[in-house]
């Protein structure tokens, strides 16, 4: 099993060199974008699980994503794509974010 996934992994790099694109786009993983501090572009989401102004999670396809900061707002939701506005503080990944 660890073969097919190794050969799978090489095929995208191949792709990915020869498209001049990143391997996660072609394997349709996630894509985060931040613009500057005050917007942030999330691709792949399934759904929003916490939102509030000073912190939002959103699950994606393999774990879950933090935003923290202050005057947040979901400007957009649709078809797997979030907007978020506001200033942004820290993002982090699943195990990444102390509880607090």
């Amino acid at each position: 099993m660890n073969k097919s996934k190794d050969k799978k992994q090489g095929f995208l790099e191949y792709l990915s060199v020869k498209a001049e694109l990143p391997s996660d786009v072609i394997a349709g993983d996630v894509r985060v974008e931040l613009r500057g501090r005050h917007c942030l572009f999330i691709q792949g989401c399934r759904r929003i699980l916490k939102y509030s102004p000073e912190h939002i999670t959103v699950n994606l396809r393999s774990d879950n994503m933090s935003v923290k900061g202050e005057r947040l707002v979901c400007t957009s939701y649709h078809a797997g794509a979030v907007s978020i506005e506001g200033l942004i503080v820290s993002v982090s990944f699943d195990g990444e974010e102390d509880n607090k």
